[in-house]
């Protein structure tokens, strides 16, 4: 302790007035009580007096012993000689009232020893835990390690959500008895709580706060925050200083709070941690940046002989020798996104590589054969069959990961949306290229008839990729098509509110039962055939004829790829 710090603790703990500062750097060793013995002072200590006057020579005799200041315990108003007589010999003065126990004076001290302490197991948990992140350590050394430092089971979070590490304590007896790492993951696997997804939880039933541990040089501390869910409270911290957090560490505090010991060890392994979650995220960039490639390589067909195209898969993870399909993860207007946002490139760069981590991560669920790469704003995954995924699986389980992947998306980023289309099953590794342009047709499809968050298999868009090929190459004879058919009901229906179109959709739904359709949209059977009468009007297409219908079954899914659906629909009566 430095004589500046001891004075300031005095005068704001103890009510104490500084008259003169001494020499605010010189380090204080301890109090010293005037008293009529021999050897009563030693160099460093503070002179603790209750005289009744401050004579000079008694000032000067301090000064002598090697007292930095005098610590006057007194109701008295102090003179002015005496005053500045200390100041001319450099000595600290201060006057403290009579009623302050001596005991709590010495109790500054007391204080500083555990400072002191606490400054050791602050530099052995540094070399401890920054050492061996400057070597080959990987994540789950450093947790492991960290774990027997603070005697309580973590769990390391990355910055898009994957539990990638554990560790317990070294005593298994203690791991035990407070349920270990694994059982921290299945709690936060089994309510899908991740830091973040700060939105897992709600603010009322959540709180943070920073702990401390109080240093003779100063304080260190962490932030924690504790999330009780039901009748369950997790902890954990952001790992980095400043700026996004490069991961989070959730910690089992369920049966002791942390004491000062543990939050020097969290400080040193939050920067520990931050650099080696830096070289994973280099390594991670960097094999984002191969699959890329080879994604954009398969897609434009540039990929060579099939034998190198394997060779390249199977240097990536992936046996795609037997095929496979291909799914199309799409941010949904992501333009207007970007617009609406302002991102900079760094920040776009970093929301594409979430999304890539966060579909990687679901695909990891279901999934033994797989390779994933980024494209612009797409994540492409080629699914390959394995004995667990025979081929004619491989649609339905690429039908669960959609959904889970747009699940995941939504508590990761709960702003934006994403769209999924599926390719077929191709099982010739050379079609690959074919696989992928069947999954972008039913992604466009599919977001030009359901809108945002879509999910669309090839399989299921019948008719509309056949209209869809049409738009792409002649768009043309598409607006010609829909012209000659539902144009005029579009156009109807946007002029007076009326529902002749969602009507005429049901009805051919219904396999032109009137019936169902009237009980469909909770109308009489007459307002039904009303409407339908007034399509033919405009059309002079009836719906009582096969072929007539089947041209308005068409014209219907030219008006959804086109996008023409009647604007500012009502429920208002036909008019």
């Amino acid at each position: 302790m430095i004589l500046k710090e001891l004075l300031n603790t005095l005068m704001e703990e103890f009510g104490g007035r500084r008259l003169a500062p001494g020499e605010p750097g010189r380090p204080v060793k301890g109090l010293a009580l005037d008293e009529d013995a021999e050897n009563w002072l030693c160099p460093d200590e503070i002179v603790v007096t209750g005289r009744e006057k401050l004579d000079p020579r008694f000032l000067a005799a301090a000064v002598k012993g090697g007292a930095p200041a005098v610590v006057w315990r007194t109701g008295n108003e102090p003179p002015a000689e005496a005053v500045r007589h200390a100041e001319e010999l450099g000595l600290g003065l201060l006057v403290l009232p009579p009623r302050v126990p001596l005991r709590e004076l010495l109790s500054l001290f007391m204080r500083d020893t555990e400072g002191e302490r606490l400054l050791q197991h602050s530099h052995g948990a540094a070399r401890a835990l920054l050492e061996s992140a400057g070597s080959e350590a990987s994540v789950a050394k450093l947790a492991a390690r960290l774990a027997s430092l603070l005697d309580r089971s973590v769990v390391v979070e990355d910055p898009v959500g994957r539990l990638i590490a554990g560790g317990d304590p070294t005593n298994a007896g203690a791991a035990g008895d407070r349920g270990g790492s694994r059982a921290l993951i299945s709690v936060l696997e089994a309510y899908e709580l991740r830091a973040s997804r700060g939105s897992s939880v709600e603010e009322t039933r959540r709180d943070r706060r920073d702990r401390y541990a109080r240093l003779p040089n100063g304080f260190l501390s962490v932030p924690v925050e504790r999330w009780r869910v039901e009748d369950t409270e997790l902890f954990w911290m952001p790992i980095g200083i400043g700026g996004a957090p490069a991961g989070y560490l959730w910690m089992d505090l369920k049966d002791s709070p942390l004491r000062p010991e543990d939050v020097v060890v969290l400080y040193w392994a939050a920067r520990a941690l931050e650099a080696e979650l830096g070289k994973e995220r280099v390594r991670l960039e960097t094999e984002l940046g191969v699959r890329g490639d080879f994604v954009d390589d398969v897609v434009n067909g540039h990929h060579g002989s099939v034998d190198l195209l394997l060779q390249r898969a199977r240097y990536l993870g992936a046996d795609l020798s037997s095929g496979a399909l291909t799914l199309v993860v799409d941010i949904d207007d992501f333009a207007g996104y970007l617009r609406r946002r302002r991102l900079k490139e760094s920040a776009i760069q970093e929301l594409k590589r979430r999304l890539a981590d966060a579909v990687r991560l679901q695909a990891r669920g279901l999934f033994s054969n797989f390779l994933l790469g980024p494209r612009s704003d797409n994540v492409i995954v080629f699914l390959g069959p394995s004995g667990d995924d025979p081929p004619e699986q491989l649609t339905l389980t690429a039908l669960e990961l959609a959904a889970r992947v747009q699940r995941y998306v939504k508590g990761l980023l709960p702003d934006l949306t994403v769209s999924i289309g599926i390719g077929r099953f191709k099982n010739d590794p050379a079609a690959l290229s074919d696989a992928y342009s069947e999954a972008e047709v039913a992604l466009e499809i599919g977001h030009r008839i359901n809108g945002p968050s879509s999910v669309s298999t090839f399989e299921q868009t019948g008719t509309y990729k056949l209209l869809f090929r049409v738009l792409q190459e002649e768009p043309e004879e598409l607006e010609s098509f829909y012209a000659e058919t539902l144009a005029p009901v579009v156009a109807y229906d946007s002029r007076y509110g009326t529902e002749l179109v969602s009507t005429l959709t049901t009805y051919l739904g219904n396999d032109a039962s009137t019936a169902k359709t009237a009980a469909g949209l909770f109308a009489h059977r007459h307002t039904i055939r009303y409407r339908l009468d007034r399509v033919e009007e405009l059309t002079r297409l009836d719906v009582d004829k096969s072929e007539d219908r089947e041209r308005l079954t068409l014209g219907i899914k030219a008006m959804q790829l086109l996008g023409r659906v009647p604007e500012k629909p009502s429920s208002f009566s036909d008019r």
